[in-house]
């Protein structure tokens, strides 16, 4: 997403494939070129979001986690620190 990210900025830099407003003021075709990067990015980020995030290894599920999914993985995790605790506790015991 990132290398998309930094070929969009390259391709809309003014000079590189247009320059708009022909003729404006540096600071007029900066504005103008910062808005057509906004513009394109808002179209496009999610469809390149979604075409490349089995490339970068990540598992896209956080969004798309039910509730449940969310409770059990909670659950889990809450036991597991019980479990770490009272390990810890039988084992100051046993060192006294």
């Amino acid at each position: 997403m990132s290398l998309y990210l930094a070929a969009l900025f390259v391709a809309l830099t003014p000079g590189v494939l247009l320059t708009l407003p022909k003729g404006g003021s540096k600071m007029k075709v900066a504005v103008v070129h910062g808005l057509v990067f906004a513009v394109v990015w808002h179209f496009t980020h999610k469809m390149v979001w979604s075409a490349t995030a089995g490339f970068e290894g990540l598992r896209v599920m956080g969004a798309q986690q039910t509730q449940q999914q969310r409770d059990a993985t909670l659950a889990a995790a809450l036991a597991a620190q019980q479990a770490a605790q009272q390990r810890d506790a039988t084992l100051a015991a046993a060192m006294k």
